[in-house]
C-alpha cells in the first residue's frame, strides 16, 4: 500500500469514527428531549463530548430511562471501537511504533494495511449500525428521534 492509499483510508476511518460519534450525540439528545428543551438544544450539550464521554453518557441515560437501545454487548465494543479511534487519531504516525513508509513511498509493514482495512470495515459497521437504528426510529413518530430525523438523509 503506498503512502497516499494509506493516506486516503487513514481520511476516511477517521470519517467513520466522527459519523458514530455524531449519530451517539443524537441518540443521546433525543433520549434527553423534554417539553422545556428541544432535541437541537439537546444535541447542542453534547456537541463537545468526546467519543468515550459520550459511550458512558448514553449507557447511563439509557439506564436511568429504562431503555435498552443498546446492549452491554454493544457498549464494549464501542469502547473497544473507541480504543481503537484513539490509536488512529493520535498515536499511529507518532507513537511509540509509529507507522513509517520506505524511500519509495510503500508501507514498511504490511501489517498496517491489514489494520487500517479491518479497522475501517468496523467503522463501516457501527456507523451502518446506528444508521439503520435512526432510521428504523424516523417512521415512529411517538419517539421524537423520528421528528427530527424525518427530513434527513443518512
Amino acid at each position: 500500500m503506498t503512502e497516499t492509499e494509506f493516506r486516503f483510508k487513514h481520511s476516511e476511518l477517521i470519517e467513520y469514527y466522527q459519523l458514530i460519534e455524531m449519530r451517539l450525540r443524537g441518540i443521546c439528545a433525543d433520549l434527553c428531549v423534554d417539553k422545556a428543551r428541544d432535541w437541537f438544544d439537546r444535541y447542542n450539550d453534547y456537541e463537545s463530548d468526546s467519543f468515550g464521554l459520550l459511550i458512558r453518557k448514553t449507557k447511563e441515560i439509557q439506564a436511568q430511562k429504562q431503555i435498552n437501545l443498546l446492549s452491554q454487548d454493544d457498549f464494549v465494543e464501542l469502547e473497544c471501537l473507541r480504543k481503537t479511534r484513539n490509536y488512529w487519531a493520535h498515536e499511529c504516525f507518532g507513537g511509540s511504533i509509529p507507522i513509517v513508509f520506505n524511500r519509495e513511498g510503500e508501507l514498511k509493514r504490511s501489517i498496517y494495511a491489514e489494520k487500517i482495512a479491518s479497522d475501517l470495515n468496523d467503522a463501516i459497521r457501527w456507523d451502518e449500525k446506528l444508521t439503520k437504528f435512526i432510521n428504523s426510529l424516523k417512521g415512529d413518530v411517538t419517539f421524537p428521534l423520528a421528528k427530527q430525523f424525518q427530513s434527513q438523509d443518512f
